[in-house]
């Protein structure tokens, strides 16, 4: 009878991870970056905050940081992964990334930063896909740093145009802090001459 309980209970346990995968794969700013390979060192680390996760993060916000709460409110998925490279990763993980990178292009995903320094400085790539003209539904940032780390992040959820820095200092990814997007409503325009 316990194996039986067993049986039904590791049974549940897959179906909800099962699901929740598929949802997460059904979510428009989703992409699946597989895993990243350690180090021989084994210096990693992976966050990965599902919606009810980031709900009650939003939460315990909402009395100290209104503003934050509700950035994070609107997200619905947020990964991060960071990897130490060696000799033994490293052309691995610059493949992945690459392949990750034309995923993005071939799914329609908007490039919005490109940095490639010289002598093995950063390699740093920002994409987002768009659900209309002042807002985003996914945000991924790939990254091959000068100090021997690869970083990938995937944000998925509803994010203005304006809270780009916000997300980025709010969860503490470097990359995007610098980020300033400022986008002219059409009322802001100057009308075109006849």
């Amino acid at each position: 009878m316990k194996n039986l309980h067993r049986l039904l209970l590791a049974t549940g346990l897959a179906a909800l991870l099962s699901a929740s995968v598929h949802a997460a794969d059904s979510e428009p700013g989703y992409i699946d970056m597989g895993q990243l390979v350690p180090s021989a060192k084994g210096e990693y680390v992976e966050i990965n905050l599902s919606p009810s996760l980031l709900k009650f993060a939003a939460k315990i916000a909402s009395k100290q940081e209104p503003a934050a709460a509700a950035l994070i409110g609107n997200l619905k998925r947020v990964r991060v992964n960071v990897v130490s490279l060696d000799d033994g990763n490293r052309k691995g993980t610059i493949e992945q990334m690459d392949n990750i990178r034309r995923k993005l292009e071939s799914q329609g995903w908007t490039q919005m930063v490109n940095v490639r320094e010289k002598n093995g400085g950063d390699n740093v790539n920002v994409h987002v896909k768009q659900a209309s003209e002042d807002v985003i539904e996914g945000l991924v940032v790939t990254v091959i740093d000068k100090k021997g780390e690869a970083v990938f992040v995937n944000i998925v959820g509803n994010i203005s145009a304006g809270q780009i820095s916000e997300v980025a200092t709010a969860l503490n990814i470097d990359p995007l802090k610098k980020i300033h997007v400022k986008m002219k409503h059409r009322a802001e325009q100057p009308e075109e001459k006849a």
